[in-house]
């Protein structure tokens, strides 16, 4: 229904017409000055976005609209901030669009200082028109070391620089790039330490005390300021050494990229360009660096330290992970300090390992470990499995842990891939994220679980991905029994052999070693379980769970780029023992409607893409496919499934399916066909259409079947013949409507006529390879070949 409705919002919002934009924007334009009106402004701004995201071609927008939006938002009541970012929001989907005529000029406004500093993100947002960038950078950089400048002033201009050089690196030069970083080396390590007056009281009769910052833990600070002083009030140099320790990784980042633009300095230099980069590179961060490290080093050291206030833990850790982000980044810009900040890293992962608790630090020390492991002489692996196989399976539910594995397993792919075993050995664990969290990770995932496949855990997450709506509802369940009773959670305490819901069934000694397999940690213990469907039907009652349900409508979209993996990666011995599974789990999934219609689908299709690309299956599965088909208790609940197991059966299996495919194994499958076409025949012929258990289409394909198997084998054509012929007359006075009981006699009637032409029915019903792949029934050049073989027909005596 949700869905439904934002479809339909989306195609309102792309069928707006220019005359409603022009309305809307001139409504806005009338709104954006009234305070009165700040309702209606929102809402008519929130629509106009709406428009724009969801426009396909460019925007129709007043041509007068967007300098007048621009110069609007800078004069707007602070306390607005709803509509400024909305305004700001509108702006980013514009003024690409419109460079041209709508980028920040210097008018009379500009040159105003007071209000120059609240425009200068726009001017960052002006898409392709990057000449007022040059004329703003200058200005700026003189308010961010001028002394005397407001505070104000400083933070926006230096966001201002920090925003330019990560979107238009190009556009600042080596100068300016030293300047800001030798200010920002500056408010790094000068701030004082002393906390400011309060700004509420004042007596000119009483003289100020200066009270100092404070450690987390109460102490008075001796050391330096860092942005782990605590105090009461804070003077500007600290709130500037706040922002800039705030700003010092994205600073840093386009370090890393950016790219000298200076010609004069490539064409009076020898040597390498890019060693030329790294040299100038290291010059003008070199100051920055150092300090970075200092600071860094300080911060961690604080970080030590048992906060006085419980709510500081988390600062605490906030800080942590900037500051290893910082000190990952300071090692790639200058290897050389690698070993000196590889020592401290560690011996602070040494102290946080043990406790849960900073499952998120570690993972940014693990991305520490990737980045430099070529110049470490370390092994990560004791580290990755302190992480997946401990920390990950008690805080997978932690948002900010999830997002950071996520995150991080994203951007080392190819490393966790080809130089550990994470993804294969810890996938249980990893798949708990997307268990917990369906709806966050999904297209994550996409990417992520081709790189969990390799020949041994393949089949294992096959069978994970189609029980992942049991693992959402065991860890619900366990989740649950935790608030109601703690101790159960342990060790079982019911012997109960039939408990009546899921929460009863954990307690239960018979049902326990379920819930542990499917909240196992690590994969390589067996790819499913025994009385799957009993354990199923004791987690019924999660199945209307919001998180089951929606973990159950992800599980398609998985399935489907697990089997496009295998059938572009995949060798026919796998397909071999893939095809047992798959006419066994076809009937063994979680008990959501939906979910099982889809995933059958899903097997169906994929099955005769995997039997047209590897036929030898039959050969090899010769017995298991003959008893999957000799019953009809198999069609019930899976008919698509054994339908096109049939169709396949008739279209590839063939004397070229295999070295070891011999005639007498056709004549098997023809003879397992034959006596299941005369059971569904019966029945068919017996009962009413609508309390048939299952459709006519079974039928067809069953004739199909057996005529292209008795076209590879002449002696069983007088037997096929027999067997349509007398399906035909069942069903010529049975319960079926007129109209089907014809389409079935022609069919039937149609394939009789073929077989009675055995050299025909070999080309038409079972064509060779080459014949299918080329171009004889299209082609102009074979059309006489075609006249004279249909003359044959129609005339054979003349």
């Amino acid at each position: 229904m949700a869905l439904s409705m934002i479809e339909k919002l989306f195609q309102q919002a792309k069928n707006t017409t220019p005359e409603e934009i022009e309305k809307l924007c001139n409504g806005i334009l009338d709104a954006v000055y009234n305070p009165d009106q700040s309702s209606e402004l929102t809402v008519q701004l929130r629509q106009l976005y709406l428009v724009l995201y969801a426009s396909q071609t460019e925007p129709s927008v007043p041509v007068q609209f967007i300098p007048r939006l621009l110069a609007a938002v800078p004069l707007t009541d602070k306390s607005r901030i709803k509509e400024c970012l909305l305004c700001r929001r509108i702006l980013m989907e514009l003024i690409p669009f419109h460079s041209d005529e709508s980028a920040p000029q210097d008018g009379s406004e500009s040159k105003q200082t007071d209000t120059e500093p609240s425009k200068l993100l726009l001017h960052v947002l002006q898409g392709k028109q990057l000449g007022c960038l040059s004329k703003h950078l200058a200005q700026a950089v003189c308010w961010l070391t001028s002394a005397g400048v407001d505070l104000d002033m400083q933070r926006r201009a230096f966001f201002f620089l920090v925003s330019v050089s990560l979107l238009h690196s190009n556009q600042v030069s080596t100068d300016q790039l030293k300047t800001v970083s030798d200010q920002m080396s500056s408010w790094l390590m000068n701030a004082s330490l002393c906390q400011a007056p309060v700004p509420y009281t004042f007596n000119p009769f009483k003289k100020d005390q200066n009270y100092p910052v404070t450690e987390v833990d109460g102490n008075p600070a001796t050391n330096f300021f860092t942005v782990l002083n605590i105090g009461q009030y804070y003077t500007n140099d600290q709130l500037l050494n706040i922002y800039t320790f705030s700003m010092l990784y994205q600073w840093l980042c386009q370090a890393c990229r950016y790219t000298r633009t200076e010609k004069s300095i490539t064409d009076t230099t020898e040597g390498n360009p890019q060693q030329l980069d790294k040299i100038i590179l290291r010059k003008i961060f070199d100051s920055l660096v150092g300090r970075s490290i200092d600071y860094a080093f300080r911060v961690l050291d604080q970080c030590e330290r048992k906060p006085k206030i419980p709510t500081d833990a988390e600062l605490q850790m906030a800080c942590l992970v900037e500051t290893v982000n910082i000190l990952d980044l300071v090692c790639q810009l200058d290897e050389s300090h690698i070993p000196r900040v590889f020592q401290e890293v560690k011996r602070m992962y040494s102290k946080l390992s043990q406790d849960p608790a900073n499952a998120r630090i570690i993972i940014h020390v693990l991305q520490f470990t990737v980045n430099h492991c070529t110049a470490l002489p370390y092994d990560a692996s004791e580290s990755f499995k302190l992480f997946f196989h401990k920390m990950l399976t008690r805080s997978f539910s932690n948002p900010a842990v999830a997002f950071e594995t996520v995150l991080f397993i994203r951007k080392n792919l190819e490393f966790l891939c080809y130089e550990t075993n994470v993804l294969s050995a810890y996938f249980p664990s990893i798949l708990k994220i997307l268990a917990w969290n369906p709806r966050s990770f999904v297209s994550d995932f996409c990417e992520i679980i081709p790189a969990m496949l390799s020949p041994t855990t393949a089949m294992e997450i096959f069978h994970a991905l189609l029980d992942l709506p049991c693992m959402t509802a065991s860890l619900e369940v366990i989740d649950k029994v935790k608030v109601i009773d703690p101790t159960s959670t342990t060790s079982p305490t019911s012997v109960d052999l039939e408990p009546t819901n899921s929460v009863d069934a954990f307690k239960s000694l018979l049902f326990r070693p379920m819930f542990n397999f499917f909240t196992r940690v690590e994969g390589g213990h067996g790819d499913t379980i025994n009385r799957l469907e009993s354990f199923h039907a004791v987690l019924q009652d999660m199945a209307n769970h919001p998180r089951v349900l929606v973990c159950s409508q992800i599980v398609p979209v998985l399935t489907r780029v697990w089997f496009s993996v295998i059938l572009e990666k995949t060798h026919s011995e796998f397909v071999s023992h893939l095809l047992p599974v798959l006419m066994e789990r076809t009937n063994l999934l979680f008990r959501i409607p939906e979910f099982q219609d889809d995933i059958k689908k899903i097997i169906s299709e994929y099955l005769l893409l995997l039997l047209k690309k590897f036929p030898e299956v039959f050969v090899t599965q010769l017995n298991e496919v003959i008893e999957f088909l000799t019953g009809t208790r198999n069609i019930i609940g899976k008919e698509d499934f054994f339908t096109n197991l049939v169709w396949a059966v008739g279209e590839y299996f063939c004397l070229t399916s295999g070295e070891s495919c011999a005639p007498e194994k056709i004549c098997q499958m023809y003879e397992c066909l034959e006596v299941l076409s005369y059971e569904v025949s019966g029945i068919t012929a017996s009962t009413p259409a609508a309390e048939a258990p299952f459709s006519i289409k079974v039928v067809s394909v069953l004739m199909s079947a057996i005529a292209k198997l008795a076209s590879r084998r002449q002696d069983l054509t007088p037997r096929a013949i027999l067997c349509l012929t007398k399906m035909a007359q069942q069903h010529q006075n049975d319960f079926l409507e007129k109209d089907t009981q014809g389409i079935l006699i022609n069919r039937a009637q149609e394939l009789i006529n073929l077989l009675k032409l055995p050299n025909f029915a070999s080309v038409i019903l079972g064509p060779k390879q080459q014949l299918k792949n080329q171009r004889v029934h299209r082609d102009s050049t074979s059309l006489a070949a075609v006249m004279r073989g249909t003359h044959r027909l129609i005339a054979p005596n003349t």
